[in-house]
């Protein structure tokens, strides 16, 4: 008997050390097969994150121009910016543009700093010795006195401008009809998508479905399953901001650009916490 039971005792101590190896083992391949997960388990249940997204395509764009002209009087200049700004306003309702979709009340007046005509680099005078350096007739202190009591302040004068479109079409229709007003400035056109809080209520039931099937996966590994629904947490916020894509001018030719939008996607993100079945 006491040969028996010391055969089996290193028997015994094998099995036990088979045993925790294939355990490591399993819980190695769990790692493996899911890296990217979050989950826990602890005697109330199972906690997953969850991710869901909707792919949408852009439908709203905004487009910004700047109309800006330089001279000594500001009411010329004002003249000649309205000249092209009712051009610019007039072009877009003859797209069938919405006044509600322009506006064209930022003005922006300001004095430009202008550097000297006359710049005397590397003259050395002699103060002990009376003469003065002539140019014209009149000396530099003489002209430079003159020229900043009589010259009146350089004055630049611009305005902002933003167009509204619901098509991307009207969008390239724009910008052919404003090539010959000769606009200071163009900005990048912003994409953005509407209703994107209802596309983003539906990626975040997708994310609630993405997290209960991995809690499934995991608790079936581990020989469990689970039940309810204890916990529900959104990580994710619905701050967007708008793409850009560069406005490029061409011509009404039928070989002119048309512009693509592309697609933008709307994720959400979840984490949630099932009880375990005894």
């Amino acid at each position: 008997m006491k040969l028996l039971s010391f055969i089996r005792s290193p028997v015994s101590t094998l099995l036990k050390l088979k045993l925790q190896q294939i355990t490591s083992y399993s819980i190695f391949l769990l790692c493996l097969l899911f890296p990217t997960v979050v989950f826990s388990f602890d005697d109330s249940g199972i906690e997953v994150s969850g991710q869901g997204s909707i792919v949408v395509i852009p439908d709203q764009f905004s487009l910004t121009l700047t109309i800006t002209e330089r001279g000594r009087v500001p009411s010329k200049l004002k003249a000649l910016v309205d000249k092209k700004s009712n051009s610019v306003v007039n072009a877009a309702k003859s797209l069938s543009i919405k006044e509600r979709n322009i506006t064209s009340a930022r003005v922006n007046l300001r004095i430009v700093e202008e550097k000297p005509s006359i710049q005397v680099q590397g003259l050395e005078l002699n103060k002990t010795r009376q003469g003065s350096v002539y140019i014209d007739g009149q000396s530099i202190n003489q002209q430079t006195n003159s020229l900043t009591e009589h010259k009146k302040p350089l004055f630049e004068l611009s305005r902002q401008i933003t167009v509204n479109f619901n098509k991307i079409d009207e969008y390239d229709d724009f910008l052919a009809r404003i090539i010959k007003i000769n606009v200071s400035h163009i900005s990048s056109l912003s994409m953005s998508v509407a209703g994107r809080d209802e596309y983003y209520q539906q990626a975040l039931l997708k994310a609630i479905t993405h997290a209960r099937q991995k809690a499934q996966r995991m608790a079936e590994q581990a020989g469990r399953k689970i039940e309810k629904l204890q916990l529900i947490k959104e990580q994710s916020s619905n701050h967007y901001r708008p793409m850009y894509a560069e406005a490029k001018m061409s011509d009404a030719s039928p070989r002119a650009h048309v512009s693509l939008t592309g697609s933008q996607t709307i994720t959400a993100r979840v984490l949630v916490k099932f009880s375990l079945q005894d």
